[in-house]
């Protein structure tokens, strides 16, 4: 086995078929195939179900198109690595972050990473927490930032700074007249909540958990997915939201909204930078680490 089959099996996975991977990588069908006949030879099982519509990977193949997406990336770590050796200045760059991140860190984060490290190309993928940490996995991306953390242990996670979650509702809102509410009474308005599977929504039911209650019970309006557009409907006067305390913060309608406490309930929450266990960064991610802890030192 060798690099050189890893790229074909890649492109004829990507590709869909023989015909159009040969078209991409500039080699003819045959050539293809005898490559694929001896990779599969040496794995011991078929990587592709060859059928009249085209073809699709085995479950071997997937199992195979796993581990080959990530000898690919360390391949191009490598190249990185001696490119910097060599004193060369021009790197690409590709993480994931969740909404919160995405929308109010990342962007603080690129005049001091162009000053730093002008040759950096940054490419940033968004989703829900689990979505990054699932690319993060699958070696799609080198990093991820992400609203809470999981139980992988194929991920290591470095908590980078506090989030907590908080209540606002609009200005004109009952709730606005109060200084704090009881727990009880959270249960008997609706609330707006951010998709299934964010860091935020993981954080409140672990919240409500320590307070005796359970999210279930909550009345749930409306789950929208992003962190903006919970803001724009909380400030029109559709119920209320926890929401990011950073975002609150950055957000330019401020005084449409108001903040409100819960007595005995605290929604504490950590932005963390997740990393593949047991992989060397490329010098690229490496550098973007640093800047990132140099900003939030512990």
């Amino acid at each position: 086995m060798n690099l050189h089959q890893i790229k074909i099996f890649e492109a004829i996975a990507e590709k869909g078929s023989f015909s159009a991977a040969a078209d991409a990588i500039a080699l003819t069908q045959s050539t293809i195939s005898q490559h694929m006949a001896s990779l599969e030879e040496e794995v011991g099982v078929p990587l592709f179900d060859r059928g009249g519509r085209g073809i699709s990977l085995t479950s071997g193949g997937v199992l195979f198109h796993r581990h080959a997406r990530r000898i690919l990336k360390e391949n191009e770590a490598l190249f990185q690595a001696m490119n910097a050796f060599r004193g060369l200045e021009h790197a690409s760059l590709t993480i994931g972050a969740s909404n919160i991140p995405a929308n109010y860190l990342v962007p603080t984060l690129l005049k001091a990473l162009k000053l730093e490290h002008p040759g950096i190309s940054l490419t940033m993928l968004t989703g829900d927490t689990a979505d990054v940490l699932k690319k993060l996995e699958c070696s799609e991306i080198e990093l991820a930032l992400a609203g809470s953390r999981s139980d992988s242990n194929e991920i290591h996670f470095h908590p980078l700074t506090n989030d907590p979650l908080v209540l606002v509702v609009a200005s004109s809102h009952q709730w606005a007249k109060q200084d704090r509410l009881t727990i009880d009474e959270l249960f008997n308005e609706p609330l707006i909540m951010r998709e299934t599977g964010s860091g935020s929504g993981q954080a409140l039911d672990h919240a409500l958990q320590l307070a005796g209650r359970k999210s279930t019970e909550l009345k749930i309006a409306a789950r929208l997915g992003s962190n903006e557009a919970v803001l724009q409907a909380v400030a029109d006067g559709y119920g209320g939201a926890f929401v990011s305390e950073l975002s609150v913060h950055h957000w330019k309608k401020t005084e449409k909204l108001c903040r409100v406490d819960i007595d005995g309930l605290m929604v504490e929450r950590k932005i963390w930078l997740a990393t593949q266990q047991n992989r060397t960064l490329s010098p690229a991610a490496e550098a973007f680490t640093q800047l990132l802890k140099n900003r939030f030192p512990k």
